[in-house]
């Protein structure tokens, strides 16, 4: 288990002592103190997180690794279970276990989170902006998170930008598994994001005493609005892939719709060959040619011109278009 401690006092947040793996729940006068556990089994977390006697369902809902969005709290403690888009392409999303329990803040990651790593290392320039209170802290976390979606997001949108541009110039180039697995990230993303606002509103709705402040407050009902805008961008991706893909089974038709059309124009042309080639075939007396030398060069030319006047006639009527 890796475990760091930040101790923020005075506005500005700076690395903790080591700890060993324990949690110091009383942090001292002034001072508002941050742990941030990665790559924890469950036993460790549980020994880590038991200085602060968790309510045992929020404890048990830290330790189960099929992590379900969401926000719990019971007296001074709530717990938040934040969805994070890092890869789309992952059959589960990955989660961060958010606990505030005032003066103390802990982040539990259940993967790899870089944006979290650039966040404190931009947290530790000496230009950084005043971080006033833990629940200013966990709306930067939530906003950094947050920002990881709009990011996807605006993939998806490029995605559907270049694929949109391949259908106006050939639409047999794009192909169909292509459009599914846009689709696919669309709706996980759209998934993920409705999780998000789903836990950020329950975090609004929260009775915390850390978060009834109004000031306070107001940094998490600003980031229920940001949420929702990338939860309305979403849905109009949404809306766009699904056009997409109308308009590529539409290009698909229309392919298919050509191909039978050219069957049809050689199948009306061949027609009459096959019924002069029978008649000419039979096995009877009477056959007229059948005694001319030229009778074989004369049915050839008379397949040839029926055959041109065929072609002529369905270019004329816009077969070929």
């Amino acid at each position: 288990m890796k475990l760091k401690s930040y101790l923020l006092s005075s506005g500005k947040l700076q690395e903790g002592p080591d700890t060993s793996g324990l949690l110091e729940i009383e942090p001292g006068p002034a001072t508002e103190i941050w742990y941030d556990i990665a790559d924890a089994e469950p036993d460790e977390l549980r020994r880590s997180l038991s200085a602060l006697k968790l309510h045992p369902l929020m404890l048990n809902r830290c330790l189960d690794k099929a992590n379900t969005p969401g926000v719990i709290s019971f007296g001074k403690a709530v717990l938040l279970e934040y969805p994070v888009a890092l890869n789309l392409d992952a059959a589960d999303p990955s989660y961060v276990s958010i606990i505030l329990q005032y003066p103390v803040l802990i982040t539990v990651r259940h993967s790899t989170l870089p944006a979290l790593d650039d966040m404190v290392r931009a947290f530790m320039l000496e230009n950084e902006s005043d971080i006033d209170h833990l629940v200013q802290l966990v709306y930067m976390i939530l906003d950094e998170l947050t920002d990881l979606s709009v990011q996807a997001e605006t993939d998806i949108r490029d995605k559907i930008i270049n694929v949109s541009r391949d259908m106006a110039d050939d639409p047999a180039i794009v192909k169909e598994k292509d459009l599914t697995n846009l689709r696919w990230n669309v709706e996980k993303l759209v998934s993920l994001i409705e999780n998000q606002l789903y836990c950020v509103t329950g975090l609004n709705a929260s009775d915390n005493a850390a978060l009834q402040e109004p000031h306070r407050k107001a940094y998490v009902q600003d980031l229920v609005s940001e949420v929702e805008i990338a939860q309305r961008g979403i849905y109009r991706l949404e809306a766009r892939i699904k056009d997409l893909f109308d308009s590529y089974q539409m290009a698909a038709s229309s392919r298919v719709e050509k191909r039978l059309r050219i069957l049809t124009i050689v199948s009306a042309i061949t027609l009459p060959f096959g019924l002069i080639a029978g008649l000419l075939g039979m096995n009877v007396g009477g056959l007229p040619g059948t005694q001319d030398a030229y009778g074989f060069i004369v049915v050839v030319s008379l397949m040839f011109a029926i055959a041109v006047a065929e072609l002529w006639y369905f270019r004329r009527k816009g077969w070929f278009d």
